[in-house]
């Protein structure tokens, strides 16, 4: 188990698009966020905290990859079905 909660790829298809590009969006956020805390601790000579940010900071990675293969995945659902419908409507 890692450091932080994370949703499982079952529980990320729950989500719509519109929610998973808000979820992308603020993970991406805070990845930024956690590499400028990891920045000043190494400012402030707290190296041993630093590298805790770290590991976060690269969870949040792992994360974000995994809900843009979720999104990816969705998009191409979404993109099949609207297809599939303009045939069967033509």
């Amino acid at each position: 188990m890692g450091i932080l909660p994370i949703l499982s790829l079952e529980e990320l298809h729950d989500f719509d698009t519109f929610e998973l590009s808000e979820m992308i969006k603020s993970i991406d956020y805070a990845i930024r966020y956690t590499k400028e805390c990891s920045f000043t601790f190494l400012c402030f000579g707290k190296e041993e905290t630093s590298e805790k940010v770290k590991a976060i900071t690269n969870e949040l990675k792992g994360y974000l990859e995994r809900v843009k293969g979720v999104y990816r995945a969705k998009i191409i659902e979404e993109e099949k079905t609207a297809s599939l419908l303009r045939d069967v409507n033509a």
